[in-house]
């Protein structure tokens, strides 16, 4: 897949992935649909470090790491930490993800792609070829590294069987791919999946394996040791997961839950998510890490919505003035 230099940002460059992962968000801010609409396109964002606020067409959209679901055509990105900011436009294109990792150093933020990701091929039983876009790699099982981020062609032939199968390989991140190398094989893989409030990245030995957002995170049977990473709300849990052959192993995560203190002026009735909580002031509201969508309501003033950030080890307060437009 080529890489493609915005028009008015010599220093940036997308990477546009045909049939990209669907992407999980939260509430609020972060796109939440589940699956890309057909005249839509996707945006995915890293910063060094993350935690930056994203505005996309002058909305804040969330803070990075970030992906989202937008409509086809131009859109005005900007990136702000700090008194750092990029400004970028970006062609959203259908079915297909602009990837984007931005660091600041020296006082100057620069924008660079995320280009290449991994694949790990395994067959049952081992030993069967293995050809990515027509380039012989090798026996099975292997780990190939540092594959162009897109749409590949992968090729496993056994003795007397031919797999051709499409994998899409995400930047940063090892795609998997498991086969049957011939009849009544034994299969020596199985997966995980797990379900999250926000995007989480599944780790083992410090090597990205798969994300929340991938519906099977293959690997090998035996005991794994995973790390489950959310930065941008200073998550991590660690958990041992152990792998059967041609199974599934779902993971349960504990979400830790922070206490909010909100209030009005004059008073306000507060809705969480949808939920009534009560008239400010309130105190030590419970709720867990992640965004959440916090309404005021007052019966002469109107009403008015806010996105909370709950990180770890975070008490926020929340507060407003409803006499103000």
């Amino acid at each position: 897949m080529g890489l493609s230099t915005l028009p008015d940002s010599p220093d940036a460059r997308a990477r546009h992935v045909r049939g990209a992962p669907r992407a999980r968000g939260s509430r609020g801010s972060v796109d939440a649909s589940p699956a890309r609409a057909s005249n839509g396109g996707g945006l995915s964002l890293e910063t060094d470090p993350p935690g930056a606020e994203v505005r996309i067409d002058n909305a804040v959209r969330g803070t990075t790491p970030l992906i989202l679901n937008l409509a086809e055509g131009r859109h005005s990105l900007v990136v702000q930490h700090g008194s750092h900011s990029k400004q970028l436009n970006v062609e959203i294109a259908a079915n297909a993800t602009n990837s984007y990792h931005i660091g600041w150093a020296a006082d100057a933020p620069v924008a660079a792609p995320l280009q290449t990701g991994s694949l790990t091929v395994a067959s049952d039983p081992p030993g069967s070829a293995v050809t990515v876009d027509g380039s012989s790699r090798g026996p099975t099982p292997l780990t190939i590294r540092d594959l162009t981020a897109g749409r590949h062609e992968v090729l496993v032939k056994s003795s007397d069987t031919t797999y051709q199968r499409f994998v899409e390989v995400e930047a940063g991140a090892t795609a998997s791919l498991v086969v049957g190398g011939a009849p009544r094989a034994t299969p020596s893989w199985g997966w995980i999946s797990l379900d999250t409030p926000f995007p989480v990245q599944v780790q083992e030995a410090g090597r990205v394996v798969g994300t929340s957002e991938i519906e099977r995170i293959m690997l090998p049977q035996g005991s794994h040791e995973l790390d489950f990473v959310a930065a941008q709300f200073g998550f991590r849990q660690t958990a041992e997961v152990r792998i059967s052959a041609g199974r599934g192993a779902p993971v349960s995560l504990t979400i830790p839950r922070v206490a909010m203190n909100i209030n009005a002026l004059p008073w306000a009735e507060i809705f969480v998510d949808g939920t009534r909580i009560g008239d400010t002031p309130l105190a030590n509201v419970m709720e867990t890490i992640g965004e959440h969508e916090i309404v005021f309501r007052h019966p002469q003033l109107g009403e008015k919505r806010q996105v909370a950030r709950l990180m770890m080890r975070d008490s926020p307060r929340i507060s407003v003035d409803m006499r103000t437009k």
